[in-house]
């Protein structure tokens, strides 16, 4: 993962999301970053982010299941494309 996308995950950590979904091919990597920049910051910046893959649903189907994840406050789905 180069260094602008891995500081833009880091953006987006620190903007406190909670949930990060990542769409198509090279979905499984873009997982993987925001699980390691949650362990990474933790200590400092306490919240949670839900980290989920999806290589072969459609943006419609994956922006569905992200309306559906209970962050236990209000919260809007954003796409963001990269």
């Amino acid at each position: 993962m180069s260094k602008r996308n891995e500081d833009f995950l880091r953006l987006l950590w620190n903007e406190g999301i909670r949930l990060f979904c990542a769409l198509g091919a090279n979905a499984k990597k873009w997982e993987e970053v925001p699980d390691w920049i949650c362990v990474d910051q933790a200590p400092a910046e306490p919240h949670t982010m839900t980290t989920a893959s999806h290589i072969d649903e459609s943006l419609a189907e994956v922006i569905e299941i992200a309306q559906l994840f209970d962050t236990e406050e209000k919260a809007v789905v954003q796409v963001l494309e990269r």
